[in-house]
């Protein structure tokens, strides 16, 4: 008996100490305790078409629906969040133009990714011919992926 309480005091002083920098948040949640953020991150999606569409964007994680947005020339949405301990935060979008449309994961866990994010905000731009994810270690827009044709 003396040893499962041993081990069940190692494992509470473990996680304990995982979870240490957000408990004394003052917006953490229940769910932050349970599975920690490791890191903040911002997503970004500006609409670039310089035909002045509209941009359409219904983004998306497996907790959370950011709801159906419209974006006009120049307009930006964005959205900030924390990284989970088991590296499974997954967000992904659907935009559509006038002519075109897709599918398209804009955050997941990928040192990559978070490379060219600078490690806090990944922007990504819907241009005429696709959309953009800009790359803060080069210091430009990079293609991503092409619209497909119609709705």
């Amino acid at each position: 008996m003396n040893c499962v309480k041993q081990f069940l005091l190692t494992i509470c002083f473990s996680l304990a100490l995982t979870c240490q920098d957000h408990v004394l948040a003052g917006s953490t949640t229940t769910r932050d305790i349970i599975v920690p953020k490791i890191s903040e991150w911002q997503v970004t999606v500006v609409n670039g078409l310089t035909t002045g569409e509209t941009l359409f964007i219904h983004c998306k994680s497996k907790e959370d629906d950011l709801g159906e947005i419209s974006l006009k020339f120049r307009d930006r949405f964005f959205w900030n969040f924390g990284e989970n301990m088991l590296h499974s935060t997954l967000f992904w979008c659907y935009m559509s133009k006038d002519d075109g449309h897709m599918n398209v994961n804009v955050f997941w866990d990928d040192v990559i990714l978070f490379h060219k994010c600078g490690w806090k905000n990944c922007i990504w731009t819907a241009k005429i011919n696709g959309l953009y994810l800009w790359n803060s270690a080069s210091s430009e827009d990079v293609l991503s992926e092409k619209w497909e044709v119609g709705w």
